[in-house]
């Protein structure tokens, strides 16, 4: 029997959705990409499910959400935001955004736009140590980095916060997917199943993040358990549909895309 294929994120965000099948290395292949790259592998066939970024589902064809999960945030999330180095935000003229980044680009589109009345020049930010080199006016950075990074001389945006106060809803940035006309069975237990094991066991979790990153175990912790949520419930998809209905105003995604689950 072929090992079932799943494309996540390599950051810790991700790592509860998966630390159950550690354990099951005869059944599922796990295979890491950052969110820039997971849509077009799974595109070619070279996985099965991917964490799927939530604007490359609204920019693709042919994909349905597995229910019972995903990377949101309700409020602060640490881990996607914006590094300002001019004196206000409103003097913000270029900004340089996170290459391994998709929903992350759009959504500070959207808050510049929506909450800011900025529409400043975009680069792309292909190596995150320049970000204090000052060849923008502002960084985009997301993952792990955007936890590690030096903090002083900038003005920080924690994006899902400031989705939170533009909309009063948690921002989705990455869901379950996979092609529409999969025949997999049961992925939905299956992910539940492994994320409901993950979260049990968040303390190991952040102690072997902790030792990766070189971080605080107490900030993983609080990362792990209070920044980043795991749901996909009524508030997470209308945040999903808000997102989308922006996006879609701005140009940055498909028009006439549903949003679509696997029975």
């Amino acid at each position: 029997m072929a090992k079932l294929r799943i494309g996540v994120v390599p950051y810790m965000n991700a790592k509860p959705f998966i630390y159950g099948f550690q354990e099951k290395a005869d059944e599922v292949d796990i295979v890491y990409g950052v969110p820039s790259t997971l849509p077009q592998m799974v595109e070619n066939d070279e996985l099965d499910i991917i964490l799927m970024p939530t604007v490359g589902y609204f920019r693709s064809k042919g994909y349905k959400i597995i229910p019972g999960g995903s990377i949101a945030s309700n409020g602060t999330v640490e881990s996607v935001r914006l590094f300002v180095r001019t004196p206000s935000i409103d003097q913000i003229k270029t900004v340089a955004l996170d290459k391994d980044s998709m929903t992350s680009c759009v959504l500070t589109k959207i808050i510049l736009w929506k909450k800011y009345s900025l529409k400043p020049e975009f680069v792309t930010l292909d190596d995150k140590r320049k970000i204090y080199n000052g060849y923008a006016d502002a960084f985009l950075v997301i993952g792990d980095d955007a936890m590690k990074v030096r903090e002083e001389g900038f003005i920080i945006l924690d994006l899902g916060e400031e989705w939170y106060e533009l909309t009063g809803l948690p921002f989705v940035y990455a869901v379950w997917a996979t092609k529409s006309e999969s025949k997999l069975k049961g992925l939905c237990e299956l992910l539940v199943d492994a994320k409901e094991y993950g979260l049990k066991c968040v303390n190991e979790i952040a102690d072997t993040e902790a030792k990766r990153l070189e971080m605080e175990k107490e900030r993983c912790l609080r990362y792990l358990k209070e920044s980043i949520k795991y749901n996909l419930g009524e508030q997470e998809i209308r945040g999903i549909k808000t997102f989308y209905d922006y996006a879609l105003e701005m140009g940055e995604v498909r028009e006439g895309v549903k949003i679509e689950f696997c029975n």
